[in-house]
């Protein structure tokens, strides 16, 4: 419950801030809208690999608030053979990440059509891990929590065309599940598309 007071309490705040209050309509104009999508990987829990979705929309051509969503997963066993002394146990997890922050893109020069675009990123919100842990001829047994969750970091995206980018990004996400801390590195690789022209 504490998780969703301070992600409500921040939704809040930022739907009362000047720079989101004077969003006009040129603002919130189609063109000034991004939708990006590739693969996330993220440590902890053996590592999990899944896909990242976001959509950005931009202030304008430095500063744009954006929101992600992940959904990664993996299925391991516990013994170099998989077995133990108690029988083969294998462990299923699953995390979701849904965030929301600013993006601040640095101005760089391009140099011989090399055309790199690096940001840096805060974003606040909620992590959903599940797990389930079976184990041959005893049974299975799950458990699950949401918490609050906080990302910082940054990447780079490589202009391809006026509207297309592939982006890189590394972040330290900071988890709060089963009331206790936990630091994951997460990793995406994508593209993004633009509605309106990057230069």
């Amino acid at each position: 419950m504490k998780s969703r007071h301070l992600f409500l309490l921040f939704l809040s705040v930022l739907l009362s801030t000047p720079l989101f209050s004077q969003a006009s309509e040129s603002i919130l104009n189609k063109r000034n809208l991004e939708l990006s999508g590739g693969w996330v990987h993220s440590t902890g829990n053996n590592g999990l690999d899944g896909f990242n979705l976001g959509a950005s929309l931009w202030f304008n051509r430095r500063v744009s608030i954006a929101f992600s969503y992940d959904h990664a997963g993996d299925t391991s066993t516990l013994g170099n053979f998989g077995l133990t002394s108690a029988g083969l146990v294998t462990i299923n997890s699953h995390l979701q990440n849904w965030l929301i922050g600013p993006r601040v893109f640095f101005p760089t020069k391009k140099v011989k059509r090399f055309d790199l675009d690096p940001f840096g990123e805060f974003q606040i919100g909620g992590t959903y891990l599940s797990q389930k842990i079976s184990q041959a001829g005893v049974g299975s047994s799950s458990a699950s929590d949401t918490a609050y969750s906080w990302m910082l970091g940054g990447g780079a995206d490589y202009v391809l065309s006026p509207h297309w980018a592939a982006r890189a990004n590394l972040d330290l996400l900071r988890t709060h599940l089963s009331d206790m801390g936990q630091t994951r590195l997460r990793f995406v690789l994508g593209v993004a598309y633009t509605f309106r022209r990057r230069k």
